[in-house]
């Protein structure tokens, strides 16, 4: 006996939001309420305030993040990073990498539905803006639906404004990323003639968000974000999904399945009423075929299908089939937050060897961090041999000859304050020649300069010596100071 496909039932050929002859088909998800739309609303709202709060927090005195390309610095948590920095940021983003890797092997696609910029927006922000300005889903559908009339066409205009504004909102928040406070508040108030390039890429970016947001929405989720198939290859029997419990929900009723199962059991033998309607019961699942857990995705989905691409964890159909479940006096978990294990009844497993070699990963590349962070100095400041001639006479006709040895010192500065480096010799009978000393240092800069050291020869012992030198480094603005200290040989003639 196989089960025909219900008019309530999406299409086996193709996604939900794409018709027959492949145009596209705008969803409108219904409003659900339960504990996970409690907790996502609550969350979702912390990670808006994180998001346009963010740039103007300040941590050791760098900006919580930026990523300012065009000058080729960057922070991170506070962290200070320059384009000479590359490797360090390997750390980072192995860090990134290995944490969603992890949550992803843990509690499965979480990231998607809770944390993603394109569904804490989408969700949010712009489809309760939909709600306010259009209604509810169905109201939504109708207005889709009708003809273009007066009403239809100040509704759907006050809501592109609306999606305007507040996507100039974010994309200005958004650029805060990049350029920082300063020059974002100091561009704000100058024409947009005077800086036309960071002009034109807000305007980009304002049209970029409004296209993804405003528009295009489900759709990057399910066509562009490589997350959703990369997710695939971190998920097994043990990691946490969405899923339907076919055992009890099966087969469905309502559903033809079920009417002809009790067809043929009342065919098979002669029931009284009574009979049947003990029976009954027991020949269908709990699931009513009610769709209410298609027409609540975000993207369209049935997950009574079992898992795809679609999914992205929101729990939206969990709340809604709870909510029906509740009506109908029914326990609730039907549709269900749980590993495929737990749904079978088999033993799970939380400590396992993916779960354990991602946590290793992650550990390793957060003591690489903190161990570069901790021993990095605000400038690193190195002295070495010159390759030429390894020593010159100075005043060779004194009683006690002038010799000089050549230096170069290679220095760089990884802060965002501008310092100094000072060279001091622990011999006093060592000079020391520079075209600047104390050398100044700019902001990220990196410089090579060649020094001298005079010395009389009655300092070398067997014509050499070894002295220390120190590079006293510090900021301008006194905010830290450091001293390095540094072995240096001296040669000269025996």
């Amino acid at each position: 006996m196989t089960q025909k496909q219900s008019q309530k039932e999406l299409p086996l050929d193709r996604l939900a939001t794409m018709d027959e002859r492949g145009h596209r088909v705008f969803l409108h998800p219904t409003d659900t309420q339960g504990k996970y739309k409690r907790r996502r609303k609550v969350f979702h709202t912390l990670l808006l305030v994180l998001f346009l709060v963010l740039p103007w927090i300040e941590i050791n005195g760098n900006p919580a993040v930026l990523l300012d390309l065009a000058q080729r610095r960057f922070s991170i948590f506070g962290l200070a990073f320059w384009a000479h920095d590359a490797p360090m940021l390997i750390f980072v983003a192995g860090a990134i990498f290995f944490g969603v890797s992890l949550a992803t092997a843990v509690w499965g696609r979480i990231w998607c539905g809770w944390s993603c910029p394109e569904t804490v927006f989408v969700e949010s922000v712009y489809r309760q803006i939909e709600r306010w300005i259009e209604g509810n889903a169905i109201q939504r559908r109708r207005l889709d639906a009708s003809p273009w009339n007066g009403t239809k066409l100040l509704r759907r205009g006050g809501k592109w404004l609306a999606f305007l504004a507040v996507t100039l909102v974010i994309s200005h928040s958004f650029l805060a990323y990049f350029v920082g406070i300063d020059a974002l508040a100091e561009m704000v108030r100058q024409n947009p003639a005077e800086h036309p390039g960071t002009f034109g890429v807000m305007a980009f970016m304002t049209a970029t968000l409004l296209f993804f947001f405003g528009w295009f929405r489900e759709q990057f989720c399910v066509i562009m974000c490589p997350y959703g198939r990369f997710q695939a290859v971190l998920l097994d029997e043990h990691s946490k999904l969405v899923a339907y419990d076919a055992t009890r929900g099966e087969p469905r009723r309502g559903s033809k399945v079920a009417q002809e199962l009790l067809q043929v059991s009342f065919e098979a033998v002669e029931f009284t009423p009574e009979v049947v309607e003990a029976v009954a019961p027991k020949l269908t699942g709990d699931c009513i075929d009610c769709g209410r857990c298609v027409t609540a995705c975000p993207t369209g989905m049935d997950i009574r299908r079992g898992l795809q691409l679609e999914c992205v964890n929101c729990m939206a159909c969990v709340d809604a089939c709870d909510e029906v479940m509740t009506n109908l006096k029914q326990p609730t978990g039907l549709i269900k937050y749980t590993s495929q294990n737990e749904l079978q009844g088999k033993p799970v497993r939380h400590l396992r060897t993916r779960v354990v070699l991602l946590s290793l990963a992650l550990t390793g590349v957060f003591a690489g961090l903190g161990y570069v962070m901790l021993t990095r100095p605000p400038i690193k400041a190195t002295v070495f041999n010159a390759k030429t001639t390894p020593y010159q006479f100075v005043d060779a006709k004194a009683k006690d000859p002038v010799l000089s040895n050549q230096f170069f010192m290679m220095a760089s500065n990884y802060t965002f304050e501008d310092g100094e480096v000072r060279i001091e010799v622990d011999n006093p009978q060592v000079e020391v020649l520079a075209q600047s000393n104390p050398m100044p240092l700019k902001a990220g800069e990196e410089k090579k300069e060649g020094i001298f050291l005079k010395f009389p020869k009655s300092t070398l012992s067997n014509g050499k010596a070894r002295i220390k030198m120190f590079l006293l480094t510090q900021s301008d603005n006194g905010k830290w100071q450091r001293t390095l200290t540094q072995e240096v040989p001296l040669v000269g003639p025996y």
